[in-house]
């Protein structure tokens, strides 16, 4: 079954950030960063608590995206760890049965959800900090979730 998630309002928004004036840009630039960092932070602390080989906190990265006149324009927060799927969604008991007849469970991993609810969170306090900053300098258009 396919899933879809539907924005209502987010095009205004994107409207309203490119009429900005350049102290917008910077201001807008700054929520984004700290936001996104503070991500980072509550990510890599969790990945920093369930170290055995080290590779879900080493290939936790944090990216910013510019365009030419250096101005922050988005920050890319990735994990690269080939385990990152795993550890946020979690796996099922594994088992098996020796020649003997006994039963072994080899474990279970729970989910986390760290990396995809801390996400989620942080795009929607980005949203509604960006919200808050245009209704602040008179915009009239920012509407809906």
């Amino acid at each position: 079954m396919a899933s879809s998630m539907e924005w209502r309002g987010l095009k205004e928004l994107q409207e309203e950030l490119r009429r900005l004036p350049e102290d917008c840009h910077m201001e807008a630039a700054k929520v984004v960063e700290a936001h996104v960092n503070a991500a980072y932070v509550t990510i890599a602390r969790v990945y920093g608590r369930h170290v055995f080989t080290g590779t879900l906190l080493r290939r936790l990265t944090l990216s910013p995206l510019r365009v030419s006149g250096g101005m922050i324009t988005g920050v890319v927060l990735r994990s690269g760890s080939p385990l990152a799927s795993l550890f946020d969604r979690g796996t099922q008991v594994r088992h098996y049965i020796t020649v003997n007849g006994k039963k072994h469970l080899t474990g279970r991993m729970p989910a986390t959800h760290i990396f995809s609810r801390t996400v989620g969170f942080t795009k929607r306090r980005i949203l509604e900090d960006l919200k808050n900053m245009l209704i602040r300098r008179g915009a009239v258009k920012v509407t809906g979730e």
